[in-house]
């Protein structure tokens, strides 16, 4: 097959680990696909340096999103796609923003628009609300009928069968994963921990949905629970954004500053590093389809503590403590009953390794995103 792989509008978030996890297979893939990789800066940065020197990659700035600054970017995919003439067109995550002329498999992951619920929305200020619907349905309009799908969870497909109309044999749930990365990287169970300090590792990029505000408020909880203990929260903020002043602000509100490490956007060869540091994975998520955190914490061996809702459950299992989504109370509590107890927190260990037989490993998933493309390519022979 000959494939055009679009990974150009993804920029922040785990849609980055999606897209470096297939490109670094594709890139090592022998049986003979002849790719072409259409990438952000962003995704060309977390490649390791071989993948990055690979002259079938082609980096695109801005991103396609943008209604006037995108424009050159959609012409030159257009331009890429009449001089290679691919079989398909592979868009890991979706909206691409263009209309190919090849079959067209697109990703997509925004759970806005395919399956948001009034928790997430009611969390969220009176004009941020009207943002994300308005985006959510700006991108409604920029799928297509005619497209193949791929998506990380049911609900998702469901979404979108309710919204476009389409046939569901349009669509494949293929699920979400741990990257490359993270197979090799053990943790070491002697670590020394002399400071007593319990590290609580949350890594997610500052979106409304991650609920990260709810941080501070549960650090000044714990630290009046328990003074004889401290706690420290790792987290992955970038500098600017309303989300981190509002993260920020409220830090210095309840003067928990000094309980909290930020490290700053990742790169995902990173990230096992810090799971090999922390005690607990922490995700206040009000909003998924499908995190990759889940089962990067699981493969890594840390107990996770996270939100109480479907897509939480539907992922993790028996493999997390769950808190009421806004309750900063509930939040602390489930993080000081795993810090008291080890063999709670090795039974949630325990049951991610077995959990992890319920998602494909990063070969497996790449094969099956390759098995959905050549189904699309036959399917147009015939």
């Amino acid at each position: 097959m000959r494939i055009l792989v679009n990974a150009t509008n993804i920029v922040v978030g785990g849609g980055i680990q999606v897209a470096v996890s297939y490109i670094s297979k594709a890139m090592e893939d022998v049986n003979g696909h002849d790719f072409i990789f259409a990438v952000s800066r962003q995704v060309k940065e977390n490649l390791n340096q071989t993948h990055q020197d690979d002259n079938r990659l082609k980096v695109f700035i801005p991103s396609p999103s943008g209604l006037l600054s995108g424009r050159n970017t959609r012409k030159k995919l257009r331009n890429i796609e009449l001089i290679f003439v691919p079989d398909v067109v592979f868009t890991v995550f979706g909206p691409a923003y263009v209309n190919f002329k090849a079959p067209h498999l697109c990703g997509f992951a925004a759970g806005w628009t395919t399956h948001r619920s009034k928790i997430a929305i009611n969390a969220l200020p009176i004009a941020r609300r009207i943002w994300t619907i308005a985006l959510a349905k700006y991108r409604r309009l920029r799928l297509s009928v005619t497209n193949y799908y791929w998506v990380e969870a049911e609900v998702a497909k469901r979404g979108l069968v309710r919204l476009l109309g389409i046939e569901s044999s349009k669509i494949r749930v293929i699920k979400n994963t741990y990257a490359e990365v993270f197979i090799n990287a053990k943790d070491d169970p002697q670590k020394n921990n002399s400071n007593g300090e319990v590290k609580i590792f949350c890594l997610a990029a500052p979106y409304p949905h991650k609920n990260l505000t709810i941080i501070p408020e549960v650090i000044d909880l714990l630290n009046k629970k328990r003074l004889n203990r401290k706690y420290k929260f790792i987290v992955t903020l970038p500098k600017l954004g309303s989300e981190v002043n509002s993260f920020w602000k409220k830090a210095n509100k309840y003067k928990v500053t000094g309980s909290i490490k930020n490290l700053g956007p990742l790169k995902l060869a990173e990230c096992p590093h810090w799971y090999t540091v922390a005690d607990i994975v922490f995700l206040p998520t009000l909003l998924e389809t499908f995190s990759a955190t889940y089962p990067e914490a699981m493969v890594m061996g840390k107990p996770i503590v996270t939100t109480d809702l479907d897509f939480a459950h539907d992922t993790c299992g028996d493999a997390a403590a769950y808190f009421e989504p806004l309750d900063p109370q509930s939040a602390a509590d489930a993080i000081e009953n795993l810090a008291n107890d080890q063999i709670a927190c090795k039974t949630l260990v325990k049951n991610g390794y077995s959990r992890l037989a319920h998602f494909p490993d990063p070969s497996e998933k790449y094969q099956l995103i390759m098995d959905w493309l050549s189904t699309i390519v036959l399917s147009q022979e015939k």
